[in-house]
């Protein structure tokens, strides 16, 4: 594996691969490239930028072959079916200390959980329909559909600050 390598001439004085992700990282690493804004959720042009590193986390392959795939396709079919427009939050939350490591150096944190939300409106911007999701990192290949509140109340117990509201008006559907 490369330890990184620099931008090039125009940026001298940047540095890749010291504090973001490399595709060598991902090498036999034992996990997916999980995309956490879906390739599928957008038409053909603009999907390309979903497959940055900035997109990805280590997913298990159990859960992102599986459930979790599912679950995505589940929500591109609601969303070109029942939405004029969907809002889509996405997250995971990072693990205490599970690494991709290579060369003894911790490079890739490994979330315990993924998670997403969406809030789906029709022609006249009103919200019709919303949802959120969590899955553990792991083989359990588990999707957990949550309501938004239901969301808000399984962030907080991973952060001291107030979560919050995650659409306007919690997306009154």
């Amino acid at each position: 594996m490369k330890d990184g390598y620099w931008l090039g001439k125009d940026h001298p004085e940047v540095y890749l691969g010291e504090k973001q992700a490399l595709n060598e990282d991902y090498t036999h690493s034992g996990f997916d490239r999980g995309h956490l804004n879906p390739n599928g959720h957008h038409a053909v042009p603009s999907r390309n930028a979903t497959f940055t590193l900035t997109n990805v986390v280590p997913q298990n392959p159990k859960l992102n072959q599986n459930a979790w795939r599912i679950h995505e396709s589940q929500l591109t079919d609601l969303f070109r079916s029942k939405c004029s427009r969907a809002y889509v939050l996405v997250g995971a939350v990072p693990s205490e200390n599970n690494w991709i490591i290579k060369n003894n150096v911790k490079r890739v944190n490994i979330p315990d959980y993924l998670w997403n939300a969406y809030c789906c409106v029709d022609n006249n911007d009103r919200p019709i329909q919303s949802g959120a999701a969590t899955a553990r990192n792991t083989e359990d290949n588990w999707v957990e559909k949550l309501s938004l509140d239901g969301l808000v109340e399984f962030l907080q117990q991973f952060s001291n600050q107030p979560v919050g509201e995650l659409f306007y008006n919690n997306c009154m559907a």
